[in-house]
């Protein structure tokens, strides 16, 4: 039973898909949730915000799967892990659990016409959610990411880092295992090749001097073909394991009305572009942007697996 558990909350987003939660169930039946350090982001998460809201993110899935079960799930305080769970009986189903292995990234453009607007109508609203619609302002954040992104990717310390994540080709021995593929990225193999050139060192500044970096990596086209984007924000004190915890519920209620999602999480971790959303959109000094997702209905496909890790990697 424990290691289903595990195998159904490994299905749980993390950041650039590292999947640092390890687990462990001790002799007294306690399961111990544990980091697996070589899976931080030093550049990209040097505070271990994205780390931990990762962890908080697994933790509801193990909840969520649990609950199918009749299992209840009580979580505790670390003392030198992550955190403890008590599973015992008493545990009921939540609607959102049907949907954690159907909860999928699609970072190609989305469908138009009724059905997403239908969608978007069946959303639950939350005061942690800002649901942007109109189309201007769907472009004003498409161009904020996009200058946000840039900044970034100059950086050649983060580009370097989350390169070592993308997996562009189909040889990479991690291909379906972690990390962002090709085909989770909505890449063809020639925009795979095409991006493990424009991103390699010197190559991308030089392309930045004559004015060719931004266009190469730009989104706005793809973001301005959602039908909302929603901007989630949290009290500014919350810890990020909570955050995490009510982020995958969050994406999941997506996934329930029927509407694909993309984070946009630069839009957050861009201190520049994060006080500009939260100004223009009236999210108060109390509150911190986490990330804002682009919304819509994605075209008809087959859902492959998901890349994770195997169970004896995540067992430990």
């Amino acid at each position: 039973m424990f290691r289903k558990l595990v195998a159904e909350a490994a299905l749980s987003p993390s950041v650039h898909n590292t999947q640092p939660t390890r687990w462990r169930l001790t002799p007294d039946g306690q399961v111990e949730v544990l980091q697996d350090d070589s899976r931080r982001l030093a550049i990209g998460d040097p505070e271990g915000r994205d780390l931990n809201v990762s962890h908080g993110s697994a933790v509801e899935g193990f909840c969520l799967v649990s609950g199918l079960r009749g299992l209840a799930v009580e979580v505790r305080p670390g003392g030198g892990v992550v955190t403890r769970l008590d599973v015992g009986p008493g545990g009921f189903a939540d609607p959102l659990a049907a949907f954690l292995a159907q909860r999928r990234t699609w970072r190609g453009k989305f469908e138009q016409g009724a059905a997403a607007t239908a969608a978007l109508a069946r959303l639950e609203r939350s005061d942690d959610v800002t649901v942007v619609q109109t189309p201007d302002e769907v472009a004003r954040l498409a161009d904020l990411y996009d200058a946000a992104s840039l900044r970034w990717f100059r950086n050649a310390p983060y580009r370097a880092e989350l390169v070592s994540w993308m997996r562009l080709s189909r040889r990479h021995p991690s291909w379906s295992l972690d990390g962002l593929n090709a085909e989770a990225m909505q890449m063809s193999a020639i925009e795979a090749a095409g991006a493990g050139l424009v991103l390699r060192p010197g190559v991308f500044e030089g392309l930045d001097r004559i004015g060719l970096a931004g266009a190469l990596v730009a989104e706005a086209a793809v973001v301005r073909s959602a039908s909302a984007i929603a901007l989630f924000h949290r009290p500014a004190g919350e810890a990020p394991f909570e955050t995490g915890r009510r982020f995958h519920r969050v994406w999941l209620g997506f996934t329930q009305v029927g509407l694909s999602a993309s984070p946009m999480a630069v839009l957050a971790d861009d201190v520049e572009a994060r006080a500009r959303v939260q100004a223009d959109f009236g999210i108060g000094d109390d509150r911190r942007l986490i990330t804002a997702f682009r919304l819509g209905v994605a075209p008809a496909r087959d859902l492959t697996p998901k890349p994770r890790l195997p169970l004896d990697t995540l067992i430990v």
